[in-house]
């Protein structure tokens, strides 16, 4: 199992004997495809990833409604047979958007997609009701865990799975100083402990780099050259793991 930090947010590449599935693609310079005063971030790359390795998608991963996740201009440029795995409110804007893609709905049952099998649980608080994190384990039984939010450390326990790689959020973010949106270090370390993995790549990096208005009710604490000795840390776009 390849697995590939595809850009300087929150999208990856996931492959396996040619079979490629993407995570909440994000394939453009500009989130906002509209002028918005709200939300923005702007790039000069779209992402790390090469035509090959785009034609290789057979299904791509939405975890979150949000635009930051569910990116439709990048969706509506994936071709219309890849397969759509998300949660059914997803699945109601995706229709409502006319993307026409083939739409699987998670639940509590293992979903097989290509040489993988995926578990589906919710997200941490505040997403629980919106979004969700999954295990995505290859025939081999290789595991990797992603989490675009913040972890359920309960939820974790109660499984006792082990991963071999770990995809979460370091860089600490608060709604009014409030309300974790994303965990820092000290949680993701944690996350990576209840998993029993030693390999943590970070998503949803760069925090720092949203604009609009809605940056006046974000407090962000970014580390852009984390270190720790007990895990290998990956942050960059283009770090890729080989599993």
């Amino acid at each position: 199992m390849r697995v590939v930090k595809a850009d300087d947010y929150q999208t990856w590449f996931i492959e396996e004997d040619g079979f490629g599935i993407l995570i909440d693609p994000w394939l453009d310079k500009k989130l906002n495809p509209e002028s918005s005063v709200l939300l923005q971030r702007e790039r000069q790359e779209t992402s790390s990833l090469s035509q090959k390795e785009l034609d290789q998608v057979k299904t791509a991963i939405v975890t979150a409604p949000f635009i930051d996740h569910l990116h439709i201009p990048s969706i509506k440029k994936l071709n219309n047979k890849i397969e759509i795995i998300t949660t059914k409110k997803v699945r109601k804007i995706l229709i409502k958007n006319q993307i026409d893609n083939p739409i699987a709905c998670i639940d509590d049952q293992v979903i097989e997609i290509g040489p993988f099998k995926l578990s589906a649980f919710p997200a941490g608080f505040p997403y629980s009701w919106s979004a969700f994190c999954f295990f995505l384990e290859n025939t081999k039984g290789k595991t990797i865990f992603h989490e675009g939010h913040t972890a359920n450390f309960r939820n974790l326990k109660r499984l006792k799975r082990k991963c071999d790689a770990v995809l979460i959020t370091l860089d600490k973010v608060k709604f009014l100083g409030i309300i974790t949106l994303s965990m820092g270090p000290k949680e993701g370390f944690k996350t990576a402990h209840l998993l029993d993995s030693k390999r943590i790549m970070a998503t949803g990096t760069q925090p720092n780099e949203i604009k609009g208005l809605i940056k006046y009710f974000l407090s962000t604490k970014q580390d852009n050259e984390l270190k720790n000795d007990e895990f290998d840390v990956y942050t960059k776009k283009g770090d890729e793991v080989l599993l």
